[in-house]
């Protein structure tokens, strides 16, 4: 069981009951893929997709393999009575589907006449002896010479044509008039209509997005002051370590030491002169004197480039 809508997941619960090849394309359970095998041994799949305001739209239908059928248009878009005709008798109910399904694969497989693409939901009926179209044309004819340019343009009154002979008007009303019959334009305006139902079912979800947005806006004020105050406090012990053991603090401890050590060994070196310190008490203290001098010296002036590379 899949989640999404619970009238279209009925109907989609019912496509996979009557095909129990099928499967399930999406997590909405709202379109899905029947394999089939034409009559020429060509596997494919039929594609059943159930619009968002399915059942009171029609279920679209598509080929996902290329064609060449004439219930099949140019998109891949299956053209069946039942589809075309969808909830024009009432209310549908999910045996319907599954009928407008196997009449789909009826059309593709040749055992069923299709409606045909770019034509009506009426079959054209058949003249004397079942040989082909009776004597009038049906609404599919019609719409199929609609949308041939040339039959279009012969349909037309002579008054009209010249007419737009003279007037660029007349002949842009004209087209648009043509325009709106091809099969283009109709899925076109399908587009239309899934973009409208999509915009609307955004829209609505616009208060609860507000709503969210208030609710994070408040956590996030509650837990500013808390971490805010965290942040001070640790900043607060970096600034006083640094204060004790930064950079600039060692290195005026080092270059004290330094003083030190060399003011010392000066003194000793006093003492000597002096006469008051034996000379072999004398080298030995002064030689370890200056050698800790050095050593600390050595450090002061590696601390010193360090700190003018950095």
């Amino acid at each position: 069981m899949h989640s999404g809508d619970p009238r279209r997941r009925d109907y989609a619960d019912e496509l996979l009951r009557a095909f129990p090849s099928g499967r399930v394309v999406n997590s909405e359970g709202s379109v899905l893929d029947l394999p089939f095998t034409l009559s020429n041994g060509r596997p494919t799949a039929l594609r059943v997709s159930l619009p968002a305001h399915f059942p009171q739209e029609r279920p679209v239908l598509c080929v996902l393999v290329p064609l060449q059928h004439p219930a099949v248009d140019a998109t891949g878009r299956v053209h069946v009575q039942g589809a075309e005709a969808w909830g024009q008798r009432g209310g549908v109910g999910p045996a319907d589907l599954v009928a407008v399904v196997r009449e789909a694969f009826g059309v593709l497989m040749g055992t069923e006449p299709g409606v045909g693409a770019g034509t009506s939901m009426t079959r054209q009926v058949a003249g004397p002896g079942g040989a082909g179209p009776g004597p009038s044309a049906g609404p599919g004819q019609a719409q199929a010479q609609a949308a041939d340019p040339e039959a279009f343009l012969e349909s037309l009154p002579t008054a009209q044509l010249e007419a737009m002979l003279e007037d660029e008007e007349a002949l842009r009303k004209a087209a648009a008039q043509w325009l709106r019959d091809t099969q283009a334009a109709r899925a076109l305006e399908d587009v239309r209509r899934a973009n409208a139902s999509a915009a609307a079912s955004n829209l609505a979800l616009a208060r609860s997005i507000e709503e969210a947005r208030g609710h994070v806006a408040i956590v996030r004020s509650g837990e500013y002051a808390a971490m805010a105050a965290l942040f001070e406090g640790l900043y607060g012990r970096q600034q006083a370590a640094v204060a004790r053991a930064g950079p600039e603090v060692l290195l005026q401890r080092v270059r004290e030491e330094v003083d030190k050590l060399d003011s010392a060994s000066d003194a000793l070196l006093e003492r000597f002169q002096a006469g008051s310190l034996p000379v072999e008490a004398f080298v030995e203290s002064y030689v370890a004197a200056r050698e800790a001098y050095h050593t600390a010296e050595l450090k002061r002036q590696a601390a010193e480039h360090h700190q003018l590379t950095a």
